[in-house]
């Protein structure tokens, strides 16, 4: 079952969007939101810390200032205090670019969904 989901995009407008999609679909309990790989890095550090359940799901985009995806995705790899073992990532973006899907093939990423997602594959990747 999916509790917890975590929604890393820079775009406020993308964020409302995509908590009220995931509602829509009854996907999740909590939905949580970070604007950057920085801080929804900060996010799982601070869960883990305190002993609380990592996000079932990450809705993660790739084009973000601060910290992009994929550098959030080398980071969260070389750290060793995160155990995301039990939660799937998925890529969330617009590009449509070959680079990038490759590039996300590189990481333990569970897809790469193409924005904007609707109910009906939400509804297929909780299969």
């Amino acid at each position: 079952m999916i509790d917890k989901i975590l929604v890393v995009d820079d775009d406020e407008n993308w964020c409302f969007i995509s908590k009220r999609m995931l509602r829509k679909a009854s996907v999740g309990n909590e939905i949580i939101t970070a604007k950057n790989g920085l801080e929804a890095l900060t996010k799982l550090q601070q869960y883990a810390a305190s002993g609380e359940k990592q996000p079932d799901l990450i809705f993660l985009d790739i084009k973000m200032p601060v910290m992009d995806g994929f550098e959030f995705l080398e980071e969260v790899s070389r750290l060793g205090n995160l155990n995301l073992s039990d939660t799937k990532i998925f890529i969330c973006s617009s590009s449509l670019h070959p680079k990038d899907q490759e590039r996300a093939a590189q990481h333990a990423v569970a897809g790469f969904i193409n924005k904007p997602f609707t109910v009906d594959v939400l509804r297929d990747i909780m299969v």
